[in-house]
């Protein structure tokens, strides 16, 4: 630092003039010059024109009402087949592709077979009702109940394979497991899938899932047989769960188990009775003495006897019954507390209606209150006009 500039700011604090001078230079100027890209030209035959939003989405925009069955169900195996490429990358399936475009085999895991199960079932019964919104509903309707059916089924085959403790999950596991019928040429040829519009397309489309399903050995009961479809299944599940919604053979039922077990334990109480003179009768007369039994004992077992053969048809639907009644029971606590709400109302409803009659008495009595003072502020008016024209008089005569 110069010594005129050193004395100039010797006594100003925080100046250290031991350090070299420090000048300010101007910013270095960025260099401008760069090549230009090239510029390509565009084709003749690629239009830049701007399309507007609304003209471009009434363009593609497809209406629900217009859309053919069969051109939707392809667009729908296009995107099936594009989510399973998709989740091959993730592992979840394998996708192999065979020599043509349309050879594509699914290397499918039980579960999601399942799964896919399922939701085929499902479309089936949504497709079922768009065709009974708009067709004949006689010939959809008996189809949209066993497909309800089957979808149920099919429910609970999942429920069981999850748990994996049944045997008919672990029948399930094995047939999933075996390889298709199909054969390669069979494979090769790309299946056409076209919406069924009559009851054989259905029942086809119902014999293939029972091929797959196959038949459960372990529902099979004595008033069925080994080789029934899914069909008769469904029929015969449908008509015990309409006997089980029946409150009127619910109640016959608990009736009917009641009466049981009350002869029961009269039953028990008579064998206990015998089995005690029995002993008595040992002790007193030795090994060789025999029990006899009154006539009406005998008369009441016999009896019995026949009520627990007549009873051996509701033995298999007493643990159905049960369950019914069990997850019936929050409904009639539902039941009982909208009825507690509903009183509750009522009462609300009273208590309102007195008040609102009172309020109409008090109004009443304001409207005849504002009538008498009506009255008499037009009596006061009179009064004071009346004076009023006496006093201008009285002036009238003083001024003359």
């Amino acid at each position: 630092m110069d010594a005129s500039v050193a004395s100039k700011y010797a006594n100003l604090p925080d100046i250290d003039t031991e350090q070299p001078d420090v000048y300010e230079t101007p910013d270095v100027p960025e260099d401008e010059s760069y090549d230009d890209e090239a510029e390509v030209p565009l084709s003749e035959d690629i239009s830049t024109d701007t399309v507007p939003t609304g003209e471009a989405a009434a363009r593609f925009r497809v209406s629900s009402g217009d859309i053919d069955p069969k051109s939707a169900l392809a667009r729908y195996q296009r995107s099936l087949l594009r989510t399973l490429q998709l989740e091959s990358l993730s592992g979840d399936k394998e996708v192999f592709s065979g020599s043509g475009s349309n050879n594509v085999q699914l290397d499918e895991t039980p579960e999601q077979r399942l799964r896919r199960l399922v939701y085929e079932a499902q479309e089936l019964r949504e497709q079922l009702e768009t065709n009974g919104s708009a067709k004949n509903t006689k010939q959809t309707v008996p189809l949209m109940k066993l497909v309800s059916g089957l979808h149920d089924e099919l429910a609970q085959l999942s429920m069981q394979a999850e748990k994996g403790n049944s045997e008919s999950a672990q029948l399930l596991w094995k047939q999933l497991n075996e390889p298709s019928s199909l054969t390669s040429k069979d494979q090769s040829k790309p299946v056409a899938r076209t919406e069924p519009t009559n009851v054989s397309a259905f029942e086809r489309r119902i014999a293939t899932l029972e091929k797959l399903i196959g038949a459960n050995s372990t529902l099979v009961t004595e008033d069925s047989f080994v080789g029934h479809n899914l069909i008769d299944t469904v029929a015969r599940l449908r008509q015990q769960i309409e006997i089980l919604a029946d409150p009127q053979r619910v109640e016959g039922i608990q009736r009917r188990v009641k009466q049981m077990l009350v002869e029961m334990d009269r039953l028990e109480l008579a064998s206990m009775q015998a089995n005690k003179a029995a002993s008595e009768a040992a002790e007193g007369k030795g090994s060789n003495a025999t029990v006899r039994l009154d006539p009406g004992t005998i008369k009441r077992v016999d009896e019995l006897y026949e009520k627990m053969s007549n009873m051996d048809s509701l033995i298999e639907l007493a643990p159905a019954t049960a369950r019914r009644l069990q997850s019936l029971s929050k409904l009639h606590a539902e039941a009982a507390e909208a009825v507690s709400r509903i009183s509750r109302m009522e009462n609300e409803q009273g208590s309102i209606s007195d008040e609102l009659a009172t309020m109409k008495d008090v109004a009443a009595s304001l409207k005849s209150s504002i009538a008498e003072n009506a009255e008499t502020l037009k009596a006061n008016i009179g009064h004071i006009d009346s004076r009023i024209a006496a006093l201008s008089e009285r002036l009238d005569g003083l001024k003359k």
